[in-house]
C-alpha cells in the first residue's frame, strides 16, 4: 500500500552512503505530504518515520497535531505509534497538549488492559500541571483495578503528577498508602519505591509508616524492595533514633546471609548513611557489626570485578570516619588498589588512605604513593582483545605494532592524578598538627623528593589584550596549580614550628636556592613555586646556613630577575638579611681585605637592585628602591671608615654592625592563628578611615614644584636628573671571570646523581622512592650517629679496612655456661618514641583561628552540600517541606497560634464590655417606655404608638440580622483557633438582646 515504509527508509539511508543528507531531506518532504493524508494507516507510517528521523536531530514538533490524530485511532498499532510520537516530541509548551486530556481519560477507562497501560505510560512522559490535576482522580481509581499490572503502572505515574502539582499529594496519599498492603508484591514494591522518593524530600511525613515498613523488611521479598526499604529507613532514623536498635538485628542478618552483592552493599551503606553505626558506636554490639561490615567490604576489594572494588572503596571511605581503627586493619588490600590499572579506582583508594593513616602506617603509605610518581617505576597494562577483527584493526596493528591486542604498554598517569597524590601526601603528614609524623627529618626528605616529582603546570585559557594583565593572570594561575606552592608552605611550617629540625629545614631550602637548575624537573616547570618559601627561610634563619656566601651568590644571580614578581620580592628581603649576617660580625677584624670584601659585596647588591627599581611590579619596585638607598648609605659608611693597621685598630661601621641588623632582629616570629588579627580590639579614639593629613595631595604638589626656590636652569637640571634616574635604562655590566659568584653552579643533586650507594637491609624501603643523593646523605648521617655504638653493624666498605693484626688483637676468653642460670624471657616492649615539640598557633583567649561568621558560613555550606537528584532524574524541589497535614511549610506554627489566641482573647474582652453597656441601656429604655404608655391613653396616641412600635420592630429586625451576621464572623474566627471555651462564650453573647444605638458601637469594636 505504501511506497516507502520505515524499513525502506532505513535501507535507503544505508544505500546512500555519502549522500545521506539529501536523501533524508527528500524523505522529510514525503513525510510532510503523507502526514496530511486522511488515511490513518498512511499518517501513522509517516509519523513512525518522523520518529526515526527525530533521533537523528530532525525536529518533528511541527507534526504534533498529526500525532494527536494518530493517538485517537481505534487500532492499537496506530495508537501505539501516536503515543510514541507524543512521548518523543511533546513538551510542556506544546500547543496541542491541552487537547490530550479527554483522549487520555477515555483510554484510561478502556476495557483493554494494553490500551490502558499505553495511556498510563504516555501520561508519565507528557504530564503537565493541568493534566495532573485533571487526571489524578482517574489514576487514583486505577489503584483498585483488578489487574496488578495496571495498579503497578499507576503508582509511578501518580508520583510524576505530584511533581507537577504537589497539592495532589494530600488528597491522593490515603489511597496510595493502602497499596502497601496490596496482595501483589510488585505493587508493594512500586509503592515502596515512590515512598522512598517522597521521603527523600520530607521524611517527617512518612515517619508513621515505620511499623508497616519494618514488617515488610522482616517478612522478606525481592532484593530490590529490600534495598529501597533500607534506603528509606536511612532517611527516617535521624528523625527517630529509637529505630536504630530495632533495625540492627534484621540488617545484620541480611549482611551475614544474603548472597547478593548489591543487597549487601546497600545494607552496609544504609547502616552508614542512616547513622546506625554511629548510634551504637561505643557499644560491643556496634563494634561487632562494624567489624562484620569491614570484613564484607574487604571481599569487595579482593574480587576481580572493578565495579565491586569501586563501590567497596566508597563504602570504606564513609566508614573510616567513625571506625578508622577497623579499616586500618585491612590497609594491605587498600594499598593494592592504589596500583590498580583503573585510574578511577586509584582516585577512590587515594581518598580512603588519607583517612586511615596513623603513625605506624604513614611511612608505608607515603612510600607506596611516591613510588607511583617515580619515573623509573612504570606500571604496565595489557590491552584488552576485541571480539571481532576488521580492516581498521589490522591497519592499526600494521601502523603501530606495539599497540597490538594483548601487548603490554606502560601506564601513563595523568598530571592531575600526580598533583592529587602529592597534595594527599602533604595532607596525611600535616593532619592534626603533624600528629602522625614521628621523624621530621624523614618528612623533610620526602618534601625534597616531592619537588623533584612535581608534575607540569598546565595553564589553559585565552589571554587578555593587555600584556601586563596577561602576565599577572598567568602568575596567579601558576601559583594556584603549581604543587610547589603547597610543598613550600609545608617546608616553611616545619621550619617555624619544629625547632629541633630547623637546621635541616634550612639546609633543604638552601639546596633549592643554590641548585635551582638541577633540582626541579627538566620539563613542565613544576615545583618552582617552592623557591618563594625557600627564599624566606634562608633569609629568616641566615645564621643556620651551611654556606651563606654561596646562597647569597645564588640569590643575586642574573637568573633571579626572571622569577615571578612575588618570589622576587621575597628574594630582595632575604638578600638584605643574609648581607647583614655576612657583614655584622664584630669578631672579624676591620682590615683592608675585609673592607674590600664588604665593598665588593655591597656593590654587587647595588648592581642587582639597579634594574629592579624600574620594575613594572610595584612591590618589587618599592623594595628595590628602599634597599638601594640603604645600601648606598652602607657604601658611604664603608668608604669613610679606614681599615685597621699595625698602629691603630678601627671597628667596622656601625651601620653594618648595628643599624642594618636591627631591622631584622627582635622578637622571634611565632605562628599566629589565621584570623586572630581580626579579634584584636581597636584602641579607643583610633579611626582607621580618617586621613592622616587632609592636605596631603597639596603638600606633595608643593614639595615637587616651588618656583620661588629654584631658577629655570635649576629646574632643567633637576628634570634631567629625574628623567635620567627613572626613565634611562642603566648600562649592562659584565661579571668578571674571577668573581666568586658561582653563577653556573650545578646542584648537589646533579653532582651526586652518579654516586653508587651500596644497598643494605636498612634502606630497602626508602631507596624505592627517594633519590640516590638523599639516601647517601641519610646513610652518612646514620653512620655518624652510630659510630660509637658497638651493637651497630656497618655495611661492608662503610668503615676503615680491618687488617689481620687487628683481628689478632681481639682478646679471647673461655666461657663456662653450665653454672649460668637460664634467663626468663621478658616481654618485648616497643621503643618509646622521642616526643617532638611542635609550636601551636597563637591566638586570643584560646582562639582556634575561626571567626564566628566564618564558622556559620562553614556550617551553612556543609548543610547545603550538593543537591541530590531523584532516582527518576526529575526536579522534585516542589515536594521539599510539603506537609500532609493541611498546611504548607509549617503554616500553623506554634508562634502564629499563640499570637492569634492573644488577639481573640482581646476581642472577647472588648465584646463583653460592650455587651454590658448594651444591657444597661436596654433597661433604661424599657423603664422609659413603661412611663410613656401610662401617660398616653387617647385613641390618636394609641394609633401613633402602634405605628411607632411597628416601625421600631422593623428596625430591630434589621439590626438583629446585621448583628447575627457579625456574630457568625466572630464565630468563624473562634473555629479557626479551635478554642472550645471561647466558642461557648461567644454563643452566650450571641443570645443576648441588643438595641439600636449600642449594637452599632459593639459591631465597630468587634471589627
Amino acid at each position: 500500500m505504501f511506497e516507502k515504509g520505515l524499513y525502506e527508509l532505513i535501507r535507503g539511508i544505508r544505500a546512500n552512503k555519502g549522500n545521506e543528507r539529501n536523501y533524508v531531506l527528500e524523505s522529510l518532504k514525503e513525510c510532510r505530504q503523507e502526514a496530511k493524508s486522511q488515511d490513518l494507516n498512511i499518517k501513522a507510517t509517516a509519523i513512525l518515520k518522523l520518529i526515526y528521523l527525530d533521533m537523528f536531530g530532525h525536529d518533528m514538533s511541527w507534526a504534533s497535531f498529526h500525532a494527536l490524530e494518530v493517538m485517537s485511532s481505534s487500532q492499537f498499532r496506530q495508537k501505539r505509534v501516536g503515543y510514541l510520537a507524543a512521548v518523543q516530541s511533546f513538551r510542556l509548551d506544546t500547543d496541542v497538549l491541552m487537547l490530550t486530556t479527554n483522549l487520555i481519560k477515555k483510554d484510561l477507562y478502556s476495557p483493554s488492559v494494553p490500551e490502558m497501560s499505553l495511556a498510563i505510560n504516555g501520561l508519565s512522559h507528557i504530564v503537565s500541571p493541568s493534566l495532573a490535576q485533571d487526571l489524578a482522580p482517574d489514576l487514583v481509581s486505577k489503584l483498585t483495578h483488578s489487574s496488578p499490572i495496571v495498579r503497578k503502572k499507576a503508582i509511578p505515574v501518580l508520583y510524576k503528577c505530584f511533581l507537577q502539582s504537589p497539592e495532589l499529594l494530600r488528597t491522593c496519599w490515603p489511597r496510595l498508602r493502602e497499596c502497601l498492603n496490596d496482595e501483589d508484591s510488585s505493587v508493594v514494591s512500586a509503592t515502596v519505591n515512590i515512598v522512598c522518593e517522597l521521603a527523600r524530600r520530607n521524611p517527617k511525613n512518612y515517619l508513621p509508616l515505620a511499623p508497616q515498613l519494618f514488617k515488610l523488611l522482616t517478612d522478606g521479598g525481592n532484593n530490590w524492595m529490600t534495598i529501597k526499604l533500607i534506603k528509606l529507613f536511612a532517611t527516617l532514623t535521624p528523625l527517630e533514633p529509637r529505630l536504630v536498635k530495632k533495625l540492627v538485628p534484621p540488617i545484620t542478618n541480611l549482611i551475614q546471609t544474603t548472597p547478593a552483592m548489591s543487597l549487601l552493599y546497600e545494607c552496609i551503606s544504609g547502616l552508614i548513611q542512616g547513622g546506625l553505626l554511629a548510634g551504637i558506636q561505643d557499644t560491643e554490639e556496634g563494634e561487632e557489626l562494624a567489624s562484620v561490615c569491614v570484613t564484607k567490604l574487604r571481599g569487595f576489594l579482593v574480587e576481580g570485578d572493578s565495579n565491586l572494588k569501586y563501590v567497596g572503596l566508597i563504602a570504606l571511605a564513609k566508614l573510616v570516619n567513625t571506625h578508622a581503627h577497623l579499616v586500618c586493619q585491612h590497609h594491605d588490600v587498600v594499598l593494592n588498589c592504589i596500583d590498580d590499572d583503573d585510574i578511577s579506582i586509584r582516585y577512590r583508594a587515594l581518598e580512603l588512605v588519607v583517612g586511615m593513616v596513623n603513625p605506624d602506617t604513614l611511612s608505608t603509605i607515603v612510600g607506596k604513593l611516591m613510588r607511583q610518581l617515580k619515573p623509573a617505576n612504570r606500571d604496565y597494562v595489557e590491552l584488552e582483545p576485541t571480539g571481532s577483527e576488521d580492516e581498521d584493526d589490522m591497519q592499526e596493528e600494521v601502523m603501530h605494532p606495539k599497540k597490538a591486542r594483548g601487548a603490554m604498554i606502560p601506564l601513563e598517569l595523568p598530571e592531575d592524578y600526580k598533583h592529587i597524590v602529592i597534595c594527599k601526601v602533604l595532607e596525611m603528614c600535616s593532619r592534626d598538627m603533624y600528629a602522625n609524623v614521628t621523624d621530621f627529618e624523614w618528612y623533610l626528605d620526602v618534601l625534597c623528593q616531592l619537588v623533584r616529582f612535581a608534575p607540569a603546570v598546565q595553564v589553559e585559557g585565552t589571554a587578555p589584550e593587555d600584556a601586563e594583565e596577561a602576565e599577572e593572570e598567568l602568575e596567579e594561575l601558576i601559583k594556584k596549580r603549581d604543587v610547589g606552592e603547597a610543598i613550600g608552605k609545608e617546608l616553611q611550617n616545619v621550619a617555624i614550628r619544629v625547632k629541633s629540625v630547623r637546621p635541616e629545614a634550612v639546609r633543604c631550602a638552601e639546596m633549592f636556592i643554590v641548585g635551582r637548575d638541577g633540582v626541579f624537573p627538566a620539563a613542565g616547570g613544576g615545583g618552582k613555586r617552592v623557591l618563594g618559601d625557600s627564599g624566606w627561610i634562608v633569609g629568616e634563619y641566615a645564621s643556620l646556613l651551611t654556606n651563606p656566601t654561596l646562597t647569597f651568590d645564588s640569590l643575586i644571580a642574573p637568573s633571579s630577575n626572571t622569577l615571578p614578581s612575588d618570589i622576587l620580592s621575597i628574594y630582595l628581603q632575604s638578600i638584605t638579611k643574609i648581607y647583614a649576617s655576612l657583614t655584622s660580625s664584630f669578631s672579624i677584624p676591620w682590615t683592608s681585605e675585609r673592607k674590600t670584601y664588604v665593598t665588593l659585596l655591597t656593590d654587587r647588591v647595588l648592581r642587582f637592585l639597579a634594574p629592579l627599581t624600574i620594575s613594572p611590579n610595584l612591590e618589587v619596585q618599592e623594595r628595590a628602591v628602599e634597599f638601594q638607598e640603604l645600601f648606598r648609605l652602607c657604601t658611604e659608611a664603608i668608604l669613610a671608615q679606614p681599615p685597621s693597621n699595625t698602629t691603630e685598630i678601627y671597628d667596622p661601621p656601625l651601620i653594618l654592625t648595628q643599624a642594618v641588623p636591627s631591622l631584622f632582629l627582635g622578637q622571634e616570629l611565632n605562628p599566629v592563628a589565621p584570623r586572630a588579627q581580626r579579634k584584636v580590639p581597636l584602641p579607643p579614639g583610633l579611626d582607621l578611615d580618617e586621613p592622616i593629613n587632609p592636605n596631603l595631595p597639596s603638600l606633595i604638589v608643593a614639595a615637587d614644584y616651588n618656583p620661588s626656590l629654584t631658577t629655570d636652569d635649576d629646574e632643567d637640571k633637576e628634570d634631567a636628573k629625574f628623567r635620567e634616574y627613572y626613565y634611562t635604562k642603566p648600562a649592562t655590566t659584565s661579571i668578571p671571570k674571577n668573581q666568586p659568584a658561582s653563577h653556573g653552579i650545578d646542584s648537589a643533586a646533579a653532582r651526586s646523581s652518579t654516586a653508587q650507594t651500596p644497598l643494605s637491609y636498612q634502606n630497602v624501603a626508602e631507596d624505592s622512592y627517594l633519590d640516590a643523593d638523599i639516601i647517601a646523605r641519610r646513610k652518612k648521617e646514620r653512620q655518624e650517629r652510630h659510630k660509637d655504638d658497638p651493637f651497630y653493624i656497618f655495611a661492608p666498605g662503610g668503615g676503615e679496612e680491618i687488617t689481620d693484626a687487628d683481628l689478632e688483637a681481639i682478646p679471647v676468653m673461655e666461657l663456662n655456661l653450665e653454672d649460668v642460670p637460664h634467663a626468663v624471657p621478658q616481654e618485648v616492649r616497643k621503643p618509646v618514641r622521642e616526643r617532638v615539640v611542635v609550636v601551636m598557633d597563637e591566638g586570643i583567649d584560646g582562639d582556634d583561628g575561626l571567626d564566628e561568621e566564618e564558622e556559620e558560613k562553614g556550617k551553612d555550606k556543609k548543610g547545603k552540600g550538593k543537591k541530590k537528584g531523584g532516582l527518576l532524574g526529575v526536579d522534585a524541589s516542589g515536594l521539599v517541606g510539603y506537609s500532609l497535614e493541611g498546611g504548607e511549610e509549617k503554616k500553623n506554627d506554634y508562634e502564629e497560634e499563640k499570637e492569634a489566641r492573644k488577639e481573640v482573647e482581646r476581642l472577647r474582652k472588648e465584646m463583653e464590655a460592650a455587651a454590658e453597656k448594651v444591657r444597661e441601656r436596654e433597661e433604661m429604655e424599657k423603664a422609659a417606655a413603661k412611663k410613656t404608655k401610662k401617660v398616653k391613653k387617647t385613641v390618636e396616641g394609641e394609633g401613633k404608638k402602634k405605628k411607632k412600635e411597628k416601625k421600631k420592630e422593623g428596625e430591630t429586625e434589621g439590626e438583629a440580622g446585621e448583628k447575627k451576621k457579625k456574630k457568625k464572623k466572630v464565630k468563624k474566627e473562634g473555629e479557626v483557633e479551635g478554642d472550645g471555651a471561647e466558642k461557648k462564650k461567644k454563643k452566650k453573647v450571641k443570645k443576648e438582646k441588643t438595641v439600636e444605638e449600642d449594637t452599632q458601637a459593639a459591631t465597630t469594636v468587634a471589627e
